[in-house]
């Protein structure tokens, strides 16, 4: 090791420590909590004890320098522009393109924050397929405690298509009255302020719940409702989250890591946006979902789930949301329909983390990142499975 190699490693203390009350100051700070799972305390999803599935890689990789956009962007300007830690690009089970950047590590789990409600979503649909669970029962039938509660009124089904309207007591943070921001501190993920009188975990984030309106009648995307879910299937199957993932998904898969998930200050998992996995990990699982839930010579997820659970909730119910700027997309079962030719649907998370599968193509599309304007790469993806057709 030369004196230059030296000069290169971190410094021990590092200089600047991340914490809950520095995290969202920097674009540097935000990679941090991005790429380290040190942030906070997390719960293991084992990957189990049996090797991983290998992943067949194509002899000459992609330049994406070389594909563009009608308006003349590179993909890799793309990549570039937003900040991406991690791509991989998988056709026909074989990975045409796979990269690192911003010292990012293939073997880092890498937060997925919200992509983490679509496992959540296919959770409670292998539980209901199962028969433990009621998707035209309102959550109340099997949380007593949300009786009254705004959350309570709604279906297990509404539930999982973000139509149960609710509101919260406002709460002053640092970071002002946003949807987010009383969850950061219920969750752990931010520091209490000062005089702060507002829910301190998920459970009373959950109870203090208001309707806002009929349920089913309006899309309203909110991290509350996958936190419901959550709760109900540990309930009804006596688990924790993490036993449940690693159980019915992680350890099917044949993982090469373990994947983890953050923890609230009184040890629940944050099921709206905790998990932290690897790019290879998530591209099984998009490959897995592809072929309709058959990986690593099983079925993984129940066939016949795929028959209808992804055709796409109400459209015009989401055009008329807050979240009208995605009026071409729908939201079914916590996964977003992209309603294009390819029949494309993608778990999506804040800062740019995406699992983009394309079945009509036979292509998955994995992208972790750290990009504050949370741009939308659909555009890009379908240049790519253009360029691959």
């Amino acid at each position: 090791m030369t004196l230059t190699d030296l000069n290169r490693k971190e410094s021990f203390p590092p200089k600047k420590v991340i914490t809950k009350d520095n995290w969202l100051e920097s674009e540097e700070n935000l990679r941090a909590y991005t790429q380290r799972s040190e942030f906070g305390p997390t719960r293991t999803i084992w990957r189990g004890d049996k090797q991983a599935t290998s992943l067949c890689y194509e002899d000459y990789p992609l330049d994406l320098s070389t594909i563009k956009t009608e308006q003349g962007t590179s993909i890799s300007d793309y990549l570039e522009q937003t900040k991406t830690d991690a791509f991989m690009i998988m056709k026909k089970g074989k990975v045409l393109y796979e990269d690192y950047f911003n010292g990012y590590q293939h073997y880092e789990p890498h937060a997925l924050n919200s992509a983490t409600k679509s496992f959540v979503g296919l959770l409670v649909e292998i539980i209901a397929f199962d028969g433990l669970l009621d998707l035209n029962q309102k959550a109340s039938y099997y949380l007593p405690e949300l009786e009254g509660a705004g959350l309570g009124n709604g279906t297990i089904q509404q539930l999982l298509n973000m139509q149960v309207p609710i509101t919260f007591t406002p709460v002053e943070t640092p970071y002002g009255f946003g949807r987010g921001t009383p969850i950061l501190i219920a969750t752990g993920s931010m520091t209490k302020p000062k005089g702060y009188k507002g829910p301190e975990n998920i459970y009373e984030f959950i109870m203090d719940s208001q309707s806002a309106g009929t349920p089913g009648t309006e899309f309203k995307y909110e991290n509350a409702q996958t936190e419901t879910l959550a709760w109900i299937i540990k309930r009804i199957t006596g688990k924790n989250l993490a036993q449940l993932l690693q159980e019915f998904i992680w350890q099917k898969l044949g993982a090469e890591e373990n994947a983890f998930i953050h923890i609230d200050p009184i040890g629940t998992e944050i099921a709206s946006g905790g998990m932290r996995a690897t790019l290879r990990d998530l591209t099984r699982f998009g490959e897995m979902m592809l072929r309709q839930g058959y990986y690593n010579h099983q079925q993984i997820i129940p066939e016949p789930l795929f028959r209808n659970s992804l055709e796409g909730s109400n459209r015009q119910m989401l055009a008329r949301s807050v979240d009208a700027y995605l009026k071409t997309y729908s939201y079914c079962h916590h996964w977003w329909i992209v309603n294009n030719s390819y029949h494309a649907y993608a778990a999506r998370g804040k800062f740019n983390q995406e699992i983009y599968i394309a079945p009509q193509a036979e292509v998955v599309i994995v992208k972790l990142s750290t990009n504050v304007n949370n741009t939308f790469g659909e555009p890009y993806y379908d240049t790519i499975i253009r360029h691959l057709l």
